[in-house]
């Protein structure tokens, strides 16, 4: 048996239903997956509906977005309580933060003389306005013919030092990992071959990290050996996962590409106990 654990759907900024995702995986040959979506819960309920369906285990995760001052770092939390009540209201704080961060990239734009307005931005977002992220804006940039593609609006409009960039409200990764701790979930690092600086792993360890997502789409095969030597050397609990968000810019389908053996898993509920 093979699971994934890094799946988005879109109740963040995925382009497939959870319901999707879950006959997905039942086609990838899939015994377990994880939806962990970015800095929300909402899709959990309507995977774990649709695994009694299709026979799919529903491990209930998220992937919090979070900032060390250097880089981005993010956190991925299993076996959550998805229900706690500190760790929603906290979420929604952070969406609203999105929401306001939206509105006022969509103002320097205007200003700059593009126009899109919230409403066109929240078409492209697939389940109301439960996550809206910089893709969003980019697509509204593109359907107004102000751009080509999203690479095209984010290197013109609303990349980093672009003129509509705004800084986003970032939380610190210890504070990400105390928050998955809280509600009862184990905090893992994602992707870490994709860190600038991977000192901070240490330091994330030192503060309750309890595992380190070692296979992963992104990584090569060097970085899947370093970190699971790595994560064996420090007593750290081995996850997996494809990353899936849809068909990706690539066009390339990653569900059910990283298969992570069941045995992994065992290890995650073994922890998840104590």
């Amino acid at each position: 048996m093979f699971g994934d654990l890094h799946i988005h759907t879109t109740k963040s900024d995925g382009t497939c239903k959870p319901k999707e995702v879950v006959q997905m995986a039942k086609n990838a040959n899939l015994s377990t997956i994880a939806i962990t979506d970015h800095d929300t819960l909402d899709g959990i309920d309507e995977a774990k509906e649709a695994s009694e369906l299709y026979g799919i285990e529903i491990i209930p995760g998220i992937e919090l977005n979070s900032y060390d001052d250097r880089q981005d770092v993010h956190i991925l939390g299993y076996f959550i309580d998805y229900k706690n009540n500190d760790l929603l209201e906290k979420l929604k704080d952070i969406r609203k933060s999105r929401i306001n961060r939206a509105k006022l990239i969509i103002s320097k734009l205007n200003e700059i003389g593009i126009n899109i307005t919230y409403d066109d931005v929240l078409s492209h977002t697939k389940e109301s306005f439960s996550f809206i992220g910089r893709p969003h804006i980019a697509k509204a940039i593109v359907e107004a013919g102000y751009a080509k593609s999203v690479k095209e609006a984010f290197d013109k409009y609303i990349g980093e030092d672009k003129p509509a960039y705004v800084k986003r409200y970032r939380l610190h990764p210890f504070d990400s990992i105390k928050m998955i701790i809280n509600a009862g979930g184990i905090p893992v690092l994602a992707h870490p071959g994709l860190l600038i600086d991977k000192e901070i792993i240490k330091h994330l360890i030192a503060n309750g990290l309890k595992g380190i997502e070692v296979y992963h789409s992104k990584h090569s095969r060097a970085d899947t050996e370093f970190f699971k030597n790595f994560a064996l050397e420090n007593n750290l609990l081995i996850t997996g996962g494809s990353d899936f968000h849809g068909v990706d810019v690539d066009g390339e389908y990653l569900l059910g590409t990283v298969k992570l053996d069941y045995k992994y898993i065992e290890k995650l509920k073994e922890c998840n106990l104590v």
